[in-house]
């Protein structure tokens, strides 16, 4: 009984342990949304905070999300913005224009594809949308998946 209780308690601590969330920029291989090229942790550009964004475009609370960062763009300078999605070009295009128009565009922004699907396994989301706020050491600062944060993230995102 006592090494069933051992182990069960050793095998509840690594399952926590994998929903935890990351504590730093996982290694990862995307794919931009413009080219097809594969965008890695190192096509960051360096020293610079990273706001990583994990949505879908059926999703409700994505669509508040994004157009809640839309709304607040100017706010989103001197940063890496990545949105990332499993969904199809056809649907990611219609939904960015509809409530991302102006922070689809932006020159710190990046739109990836994940096609090989390893943004859950790498990052360990919850559920859609996650937000990953990344300091300029690529160390984890916030993550959310409720839009009702977003005003934390602005704030982290401008050092108050």
């Amino acid at each position: 009984m006592k090494k069933l209780l051992i182990t069960l308690a050793v095998l509840g601590l690594s399952f926590s342990e994998l929903k935890s969330q990351v504590k730093s920029i996982p290694d990862f291989t995307f794919s931009r949304m413009d080219n097809g090229a594969d965008f890695k942790p190192a096509n960051l550009v360096p020293a610079q905070k990273s706001l990583i964004v994990f949505f879908d475009t059926e999703c409700s609370h994505c669509m508040e999300a994004i157009t809640e960062y839309n709304s607040k763009e100017k706010m989103l300078n001197n940063l890496n913005i990545v949105l990332v999605t499993r969904d199809a070009k056809a649907q990611v295009d219609p939904f960015l224009k509809k409530y991302g128009p102006k922070i689809s565009v932006r020159k710190n922004t990046t739109i990836l594809s994940d096609k090989y699907n390893q943004f859950i396994a790498k990052f360990l989301p919850r559920k859609y949308p996650s937000m990953f706020l990344f300091d300029e050491n690529r160390k984890l600062m916030i993550y959310s998946d409720e839009e009702k944060d977003i005003a934390v993230i602005l704030n982290k995102i401008s050092g108050k």
